[in-house]
């Protein structure tokens, strides 16, 4: 049994479990930083603020889709990570945060920075510990790994007391962890599945990060293709197949385009793939086609019915049940199917030149619609898309406005939507996948949560595009109170950074874009000094308000925003 520190027994483990980045702020946790140096080839990156450390964490995760680890410091670097662990959890991201907390020996007796941090984590995690015996740790790290990736994937936060840390000691050898268990649904619930999709005239399938986290692409396009049955996805199953495949139907709930949601309303069958169907995606459950039948296929058991009864259930991984589907299926119509295919090819060759049509740049000033058009153009196949969240930069979930070209490529956030999480986890992004471009849309607000990390970009040599689409203010919390007739005092920025000297200023390339004439031309120099490994911000002036059209309608048909001057109860929204 080996003598040696906590800290070293824990760098070993992580090299041990193939950990090839490791994010965080050095502080407290000087010691692990320097075991990781002396004893791993682990790559340290060090951010400007803990909640970075797990958005990378998060980013890299959803892109490698295995256990990615952050860590951190006592107290208030702790509560700084909750926020990012949450939004982990929520998406079901095998996040793993390691802290260096307060000395076990003055537990409870108002030690500086004293924290009861598994209390704080124990809500936004799936499992939350404090070590208390060297011997133990090993055991530790080698259950945070089977627990954040088995199952429903998710975050785990380990707190190492201080003194602990540095205790030497007979500390057993490191042995990996459980890899990921997959399981099929029972063959009953299959052999149903397929037969209500053979039977279906109109049928969709719906799929969401559970679809991501299973690897799931293959079969997806399998089933939808031997089916004809188009595919739609949640934010967090962008990315499932490319938006250029003939069956791609792009989002749902709040993300619906015209084409989209004319199909969705006339279907007869919904296929969800991994998703919990929550508010955004389904416009507080309202959304669901007349007379249509469910098929709910999810990991997890209880997320079955939690929001929309399934008249079929199918409980396991969706790879593999989806591999059962597709062999099962009989009966199909052929017919039917090459009508119902043709007439889709048919509507979207004229949704498509529609939609082109409003991107033409005119030398006027800059739209939105004009920036995502260039920048699939000017990108094109090979490209990350980092989400944010935000009023303005939602026009880049609408497909086909911009379109993820290639499976995989995209890193929506989940359901809490923190703003800014987006803006860092492009740096992890272009970390995790180097061959890649990775560009990353956001508001001017959500940029202003996280721009401390531009120098991060710089710093590690990261060629990202950040492209701020900048209406100088809060802007979807303007809006509300826009279509209410109320007073805003309260969201516009009456003093602004120049973005573009502030990322000249932190060692990137910063670029300002006024007019439709500039976009191509910036957006063509930002590739060019990515692929020097330069961080660019475009900072891209647009008017304020401008937004997709289902984007209005979801307002006043769901929160009922700018119908007779009131919104209804229970309403949510992004920043800008």
């Amino acid at each position: 049994m080996p003598r040696r520190t906590v800290w070293r027994a824990i760098a070993e483990a992580l090299q041990a479990e193939g950990v090839q980045h490791l994010f965080g702020l050095t502080g407290n946790a000087l010691h692990l930083v320097s075991d990781i140096r002396k004893h791993t080839d682990i790559k340290l990156v060090l951010v400007r603020h803990e909640h970075s450390g797990v958005a990378c964490a998060y980013a890299y995760a959803r892109l490698s889709q295995a256990p990615a680890v952050c860590f951190g410091n006592p107290g208030p670097g702790i509560t700084n990570m909750a926020t990012g662990l949450l939004e982990a959890t929520s998406g079901c991201l095998p996040v793993i945060c390691i802290t260096n907390g307060v000395v076990a020996a003055n537990d409870g007796k108002g030690a500086f920075q004293e924290l009861d941090s598994v209390a704080l984590m124990r809500p936004v995690t799936k499992w939350a510990v404090r070590a208390t015996l060297p011997e133990r740790v090993p055991w530790l790290i080698e259950r945070a790994f089977s627990i954040a990736r088995n199952g429903k994937p998710g975050a785990v936060f380990i707190d190492i007391p201080s003194d602990l840390g540095l205790t030497e000691a007979n500390i057993p050898a490191y042995h990996l962890s459980q890899p990921r268990h997959r399981t099929r649904a029972e063959a009953a619930s299959v052999k149903a599945a397929a037969r209500a999709v053979a039977e279906a005239r109109r049928p969709l399938m719906l799929c969401g990060s559970g679809a991501i986290a299973a690897g799931a692409f293959k079969q997806v396009a399998d089933l939808a293709e031997a089916a004809s049955m188009p595919v739609f996805t949640t934010p967090g199953g962008r990315g499932i197949m490319s938006e250029d495949a003939p069956l791609a139907l792009g989002q749902v709930g709040l993300y619906f385009t015209e084409l989209g949601k004319s199909y969705y309303d006339r279907a007869d069958l919904i296929l969800s793939v991994g998703s919990r169907l929550e508010e955004f995606s389904t416009g507080a459950w309202r959304y669901f086609p007349e007379g249509a039948r469910l098929i709910q296929l999810d990991l997890d058991a209880e997320t079955i019915g939690m929001n929309w009864r399934p008249e079929v259930a199918l409980v396991g991984d969706a790879a593999l049940t989806l591999e059962d589907v597709r062999a099962a299926l009989r009966g199909i119509d052929k017919p039917a199917m090459r009508r119902r295919l043709a007439a889709l090819e048919h509507a979207k060759r004229r949704f498509l030149r529609k939609v082109a049509g409003e991107g033409k740049p005119d030398g006027g000033r800059l739209r939105t619609v004009h920036v995502l058009q260039s920048l699939n153009r000017v990108f094109g196949r090979d490209t990350i898309l980092v989400h944010e969240n935000g009023g303005a930069d939602l026009w880049s979930y609408y497909w086909p406005y911009y379109r993820v070209l290639d499976a995989g490529d995209c890193v929506p956030m989940a359901e809490q939507t923190a703003m800014g999480m987006g803006v860092i986890g492009a740096i992890a992004a272009k970390l995790a996948r180097p061959r890649k471009k990775v560009v990353c849309v956001t508001g001017d607000g959500a940029l202003q949560m996280a721009m401390m990390e531009l120098a991060t970009a710089a710093e590690q040599r990261c060629g990202v595009t950040w492209i701020v689409l900048n209406d100088r203010g809060l802007g979807w919390p303007q809006y509300f109170l826009k279509l209410e007739g109320r007073r805003d005092g309260v969201t516009d920025f009456k003093v602004s950074p120049d973005f573009a000297q502030l990322a000249e200023s932190q060692g990137c390339v910063g670029i300002t874009v006024r007019t439709t004439d500039q976009i191509e031309p910036a957006l063509t120099a930002a590739l060019k000094a990515n692929r020097r490994g330069d961080p660019v911000l475009l900072d891209c002036h647009i008017p304020k308000h401008d937004y997709p059209e289902h984007f209005t309608r979801f307002h006043r048909e769901i929160w009922g925003v700018g119908v007779e001057g009131k919104a209804k109860a229970g309403r949510v929204m992004g920043g800008g």
